[in-house]
């Protein structure tokens, strides 16, 4: 029978590994992968950025091993360093190869965790650098063998009865009494009840006569007539003839200066006085 056994994977780091990457720190990050005969199950390491020739992780994973297996060397974990590269694609630096058969016989029939030192290797097969890792082994597990419910045929097995199925009664009709048209009774027309005595007939002049209308509107729709104030003399009409009279005194003025300089050139020219005669002009 086949045992399964869980196993927990610490990577915790490298050291000393090559350097593919010159013009920076190198980006690196680890696969782990344990192959069988029927399947592999791998998983990886996040990418410590600028991590160089010795970069850290302290990264767990849960893996599942057939010990049977195991225990006749046939299970390899593989551990691959690689260098993350942006535009020339990734590149490995190196690969630890660690039977699982050594894990088992370091741990014993401990369950604790231990710590190992593998060597990595080149592409080349060259060593170069160590991995560091934590693992720890769990408890066994039987690989049991699922049960199915077994299907028995009761028709031909006598200690089950066939199943007794028994008529259901059917249910009664369901429907509505027929109920024929009928005409409707037609009452016979009566008059409206005559009003209580004591009211006046209704009739013409029963009402009061409708009271007067308001009067005719007058002109302009029935407002009062603008009454327009009086106009002051000062303001328009007699205004501007005081304007007038004004802007003809100044031009007359002005004539009057211009000639009151003209004679008194004239007047100095010919050896006169110039203001003998001014009263004249006043």
């Amino acid at each position: 029978m086949e045992q399964r056994r869980p196993l927990e994977i610490t990577v915790i780091s490298a050291e000393g590994l090559k350097k593919v990457k010159h013009l920076s720190k190198m980006d690196v990050y680890v696969t782990v992968k344990i192959s069988e005969a029927s399947s592999s199950t791998e998983q990886k390491t996040p990418v410590h950025k600028d991590g160089g020739t010795s970069p850290k992780w302290n990264h767990p994973m849960q893996f599942t091993i057939n010990e049977t297996l195991a225990q006749t060397n046939s299970l390899v974990i593989s551990f691959k360093l690689i260098c993350c590269r942006t535009f020339r694609g990734d590149k490995e630096i190196g690969e630890a190869q660690v039977p699982v058969k050594e894990l088992l016989d370091c741990a014993g029939n401990s369950n604790s965790t231990k710590y190992v030192t593998y060597p990595v290797k080149k592409p080349s097969g060259k060593p170069k650098g160590e991995l560091n890792f934590l693992f720890r082994f769990g408890e066994k597990t039987p690989n049991a063998v699922p049960a199915y419910p077994v299907h028995v045929n009761t028709a031909m097995n006598p200690l089950y009865p066939p199943p007794h199925y028994a008529a259901v009664p059917a249910y009664p009709p369901v429907g509505y009494p027929h109920v024929g048209f009928q005409q409707p009774v037609q009452e016979e027309y009566k008059p409206a009840p005559q009003p209580p005595p004591g009211y006046p007939p209704i009739g013409p002049g029963s009402y009061p006569p409708a009271a007067a209308g308001y009067p005719p509107a007058g002109p302009g729709f029935g407002y009062l007539p603008v009454v327009q104030p009086e106009r002051k003399n000062n303001e328009t009409g007699d205004g501007l003839t005081l304007d007038a009279a004004a802007l003809v005194g100044g031009l007359l003025g002005g004539i009057l200066l211009g000639d009151m300089v003209s004679d008194a050139a004239a007047s100095y020219e010919t050896g006169c006085d110039p203001y003998a005669n001014a009263a004249d002009y006043i």
